[in-house]
């Protein structure tokens, strides 16, 4: 997804989760299957969730100016929520709480 596009979803999607990764992150394809399950619970039914390798997405990772990854950012209404790179499960799920507020 180029960054063009993620703004217009940002912009269209009432709740909205991002998670920022790549095919070489380690941490990224662990968290992934957590990150799935959380597409399917109930409690986040009414976010919208996207996914974006940001190796395919350079000008995504500059604008959010990504170094570490996973990243994960969250919006509401078009404004950001939180954003920010963690390995823990609690902290995605935690932000996932926010959003569904």
């Amino acid at each position: 997804m180029q960054l063009e596009q993620l703004i217009l979803e940002i912009k269209a999607q009432p709740k909205l989760f991002i998670r920022f990764h790549a095919g070489w992150c380690g941490v990224c394809k662990l968290l992934a299957p957590t990150i799935e399950r959380y597409k399917e619970d109930e409690r986040f039914e009414a976010i919208t969730f996207i996914d974006i390798d940001v190796e395919e997405s350079m000008d995504v990772k500059k604008a959010f100016k990504i170094n570490d990854l996973p990243y994960f950012a969250g919006f509401q209404n078009g404004g950001l929520v939180r954003e920010f790179a963690t390995s823990k499960k609690s902290d995605v799920e935690g932000l996932l709480v926010d959003i569904a507020q």
